[in-house]
């Protein structure tokens, strides 16, 4: 995005940064952007971010983001970003998965704690500051999540599979999980289902809704909703 560029956009308020935010990693699992999934994403943001997602509220962010060129809406009400809202979603996640990196490496911040922080600071980032973070941890290719930082050249490993579709009894590393639910995090932690482990996926149960990953001598039960968001990799 140019100078000019910057300069035509009018100032974004915290709820149209998150909600481009929202729209970003509703897309980025693959998934087509609804009101509905939408608003599932926009209740993952930490409640200090005071977003409301009623109907009414929705709707009018939605109506005001379209009239600003930042998406555009389509016959079947699907929400996409337009080649400038992406470009704004990107330098948001960015920022965002920055300061995650940044209070985990240099701070020690808790790793269940660590989205809420991230939320508060990408907003205040400058795009000075990002770059300078960015040296400063050694230009990092991903949060401490797994999740990829746009811009940094990262390029998904061969073989990547989602949890709840990796074959049982073979040796996986986990390569991303979920970052937005401060209990899952902290469970993941305890469990040390963390990026750059070595797992086995001992059963993939969805009849009861679970899924067994063994950890060395040790077993992880986690709830088969979450398994779709949690991605492993051939070890």
């Amino acid at each position: 995005m140019t100078d000019q560029d910057k300069q035509a956009v009018p100032r974004l308020t915290q709820a149209m940064e998150n909600y481009l935010l929202s729209i970003y990693h509703v897309q980025e699992r693959g998934e087509k952007v609804s009101n509905s999934n939408l608003v599932e994403q926009l209740r993952r943001v930490p409640a200090s971010e005071n977003l409301g997602t009623s109907l009414p509220a929705v709707s009018g962010m939605l109506r005001r983001m379209e009239k600003e060129s930042l998406i555009r809406l389509g016959d079947s009400r699907d929400i996409d970003l337009t080649p400038r809202g992406r470009g704004l979603a990107e330098s948001m996640i960015r920022k965002h998965r920055l300061a995650a990196r940044m209070v985990v490496d240099l701070l020690d911040v808790p790793l269940h704690e660590v989205d809420a922080e991230a939320h508060m600071l990408e907003h205040a980032l400058s795009d000075t500051l990002e770059k300078r973070i960015s040296e400063k941890l050694g230009g990092p290719k991903t949060d401490p999540f797994g999740q990829p930082i746009p811009g940094s050249g990262y390029r998904e490993p061969k073989g990547v599979v989602t949890l709840d579709k990796a074959p049982t009894g073979k040796s996986m590393v986990v390569d991303r999980i979920p970052e937005d639910d401060a209990e899952l995090v902290a469970y993941l932690h305890e469990s040390g289902v963390l990026p750059g482990v070595e797992v086995v996926v001992a059963d993939v149960a969805p009849y009861r809704g679970v899924v067994t990953l063994r950890i060395g001598d040790e077993d992880a039960v986690l709830g088969y909703n979450v398994s779709s968001e949690i991605r492993l990799r051939p070890s």
